[in-house]
């Protein structure tokens, strides 16, 4: 009898370590995960603050180019169509660089490969590059954009 429970004893301690060890592997490999997704957060957290500066730098220029056309109008240098025509480009052209920073952000990508899933995404859905872009600005939504 006494040996009988020994066994059983060894047999208990024996699973017991190996539970131990592998919760302690489990525990490694979460905080591994946990690491990367802090890694990732930090990422996404400087991608989004590097796109609020860029967004601010944009509305400046925005501002300058509104007081230059106003300008070039009142100089007669610029007719009002034409004026008209270049205001409507130059947000036309704003439009895309924030919707190429959303997908940046978004994707984890770099400006070119941004602007090249807004340009696939305009191709498969037969849309201008600034229709996307004005769609992915106002809604935020990515879902008619490929992946990278």
């Amino acid at each position: 009898m006494f040996g009988e429970g020994s066994q059983s004893g060894a047999r208990t301690g024996g699973h017991l370590s190996t539970r131990v060890t592998a919760t302690k592997a489990e525990v490694a490999a979460l905080h591994e995960r946990a690491d990367k997704a802090d890694l990732r957060a930090r990422a996404a957290e400087a991608g989004a603050a590097h796109e609020r500066r860029r967004i601010g730098q944009l509305e400046a220029k925005a501002v300058v180019d509104r007081e230059l056309m106003a300008e070039l109008v009142a100089e007669g240098i610029v007719s009002r169509a034409h004026a008209a025509n270049l205001e409507e480009a130059l947000r036309s052209s704003r439009r895309i660089g924030a919707a190429i920073g959303i997908v940046m952000a978004s994707q984890n990508v770099n400006e070119a490969a941004a602007f090249a899933v807004l340009r696939r995404a305009s191709m498969d859905t037969n849309q201008r590059v600034g229709a996307l872009a004005d769609e992915v600005v106002v809604t935020g939504g990515l879902s008619t954009l490929p992946s990278r």
